[in-house]
């Protein structure tokens, strides 16, 4: 089933701010929650619209503790509100 970009928007805010700026969640939580059995097809999907939105400072993606953007990651990352501090 096909979803919307604002709709993976919507969702990877929501994962974040109940998770706080101090803390982060896995992309593939936000997929599973999304796509359920299929979610794996899905990830590319997600992790595309976190790069977008980490490019207009809405969160931050780390990896092993950094920042890094997503097309450079290699392996598992982090998503995460950005903090406003920062």
């Amino acid at each position: 089933m096909k979803k919307s970009e604002q709709e993976i928007r919507n969702r990877i805010l929501t994962f974040t701010k109940k998770r706080g700026s101090k803390k982060s969640v896995c992309p593939s939580e936000v997929t599973r929650d999304l796509f359920s059995d299929v979610w794996r097809d899905h990830l590319d999907e997600v992790k595309d619209v976190a790069g977008k939105m980490q490019n207009e400072n809405m969160i931050r993606i780390t990896q092993n503790g950094k920042d890094i953007t997503i097309d450079k990651a290699k392996g598992p990352v982090r998503l995460s509100l950005h903090d406003s501090d920062e």
